[in-house]
């Protein structure tokens, strides 16, 4: 059923691939806006949440990867993409919760300029960037809510700890960085003072 309204909602059909026992779905978005890789049933599960944030007790967790990355399991970023994706579901669903600003491990990130980066965690949040995921998918009474799931860098993790996540997220909108995952970005914090030796 989330499938059907996936589809409708893109106007495209989701493809599915499976890791282990899981199902994700993969969107490919018109234009170079990217590929969604996401969850399909986690949304299923009540998170045991706060009660003022309730409404966040039923998720779907997406990545937004860059258009060039091909989206095969044989591809190491992109298997890493949806072993992180399957990890972070079955945390959740093992009466764990988790809303926007929550922070999560990388994992084992495969060598190469991704990993050379230095991203030290994958940031939920809400979508930016992609649209259609920005209001709730109704199933019937239930809304689920789609959260995505942003590389960060330990500078940005600090200051979103220090400031909160609403200051966080100005600083990013207003550096033009969205949850799409970015191999060439820099880091929208910037060390108030250089130290030279």
């Amino acid at each position: 059923m989330l499938l059907d309204k996936l589809t409708e909602r893109f106007e495209e059909s989701v493809e599915t691939i499976n890791i282990g026992n899981e199902t994700l779905g993969i969107i490919k978005l018109n234009g170079a806006r990217g590929t969604v890789l996401c969850t399909l049933d986690l949304g299923e599960y009540q998170m045991p949440v706060p009660s003022k944030y309730e409404a966040e007790a039923s998720i779907e967790l997406f990545i937004l990867l860059p258009e060039y990355w091909e989206t095969t399991l044989d591809e190491v970023l992109f298997h890493w993409a949806a072993q992180r994706l399957v990890a972070i579901k079955s945390r959740l669903r093992s009466d764990h919760w988790a809303i926007s600003g929550h922070t999560f491990s990388l994992g084992e990130l495969p060598s190469g300029r991704f990993k050379d980066l230095g991203f030290s965690a994958l940031l939920m949040m809400d979508p930016m960037a992609v649209e259609e995921l920005k209001t709730p998918v109704q199933l019937g009474e239930k809304a689920r809510y789609f959260k995505a799931l942003c590389p960060i860098f330990k500078m940005e993790k600090d200051v979103k700890e220090a400031r909160g996540m609403d200051k966080f997220m100005i600083r990013m909108m207003d550096k033009g960085v969205t949850e799409k995952l970015d191999e060439f970005r820099e880091s929208v914090i910037k060390p108030r003072f250089l130290f030279w030796r």
